[in-house]
């Protein structure tokens, strides 16, 4: 397998800190994979692993987690400052690259488009994700930053996650995600998409990845029996396969 290393990105923002493999090759672009709502960079690390061995790879800390700068207002962790986050990551990498987002980072992935357009990416694939959690997605329960922040260890643990955003980044995230609402923007993309989702998901039911792929020409809608909510911890292998795919497809 190849190796997975650290790095740091200076931006107007501050630090944005990611893992990386592989290196460039001429006929694959490389992918750029989003953690979700309370994970980090590492929530992607076994599936990198097999994905560096055939190009790059990069998974970035965005703001609040993995030593990233970490804004000290709720409302800075908003979909639009994640996607603030990937445009200027991405500003480090040439080329064409493959959006992928898992969870919340299906909004970040939304919000990216819907804020920069489609030119410099090659794919998007979509990961247990919602273009509209409103009241169906049950990430947190909790209507206080407090409340949320109590619920984010017992969530961590379920999905084993084993590096989490702070609980403040957690919260201020939740109470801007559960608002958004990115129906409008999928009818935008119009690269080669993947929806990959888990019929026992329980954070974000199955009908919301149906909705994404119902509503972005030609994407492809890979249901998987069985897997929850993290499809990297139930097969990371199988989720390393499908991105590659993605990729040769992009």
């Amino acid at each position: 397998m190849a190796d997975i290393r650290q790095g740091t990105v200076e931006t107007g923002a501050g630090p944005i800190t990611f893992l990386a493999g592989g290196t460039p090759a001429p006929d694959r672009p490389a992918l750029v994979l989003l953690h979700g709502i309370q994970g980090s960079a590492s929530a992607w690390r076994a599936v990198m692993e097999p994905l560096a061995e055939d190009g790059q790879v990069f998974a970035p800390n965005l703001r609040g987690r993995g030593g990233s700068h970490t804004p000290d207002r709720l409302e800075d962790y908003t979909p639009a400052g994640f996607a603030a986050d990937v445009d200027a990551f991405a500003a480090t990498i040439d080329g064409p690259f493959v959006l992928v987002g898992w969870s919340m980072g299906v909004l970040v992935a939304l919000e990216y488009v819907a804020r920069y357009g489609t030119d410099r990416l090659a794919g998007l694939g979509l990961v247990g994700g919602s273009a509209h959690p409103g009241g169906d997605c049950h990430w947190f329960r909790g209507e206080t930053p407090d409340a949320i922040a109590t619920e984010a260890a017992a969530r961590a643990k379920a999905l084993n996650l084993t590096e989490t955003a702070t609980p403040f980044a957690v919260a201020g995230s939740w109470l801007a995600a559960r608002a958004a609402d990115h129906r409008a923007t999928l009818a935008r993309v119009d690269v080669p998409t993947l929806v990959l989702h888990g019929t026992d998901d329980d954070q974000c039911p199955l009908s919301h990845g149906r909705v994404i792929a119902d509503g972005i020409a030609g994407a492809e809608l890979a249901v998987w029996p069985g897997c929850g909510h993290n499809p990297m911890a139930h097969d990371p292998a199988g989720v390393a396969v499908a991105l590659g795919t993605l990729r040769g497809r992009a």
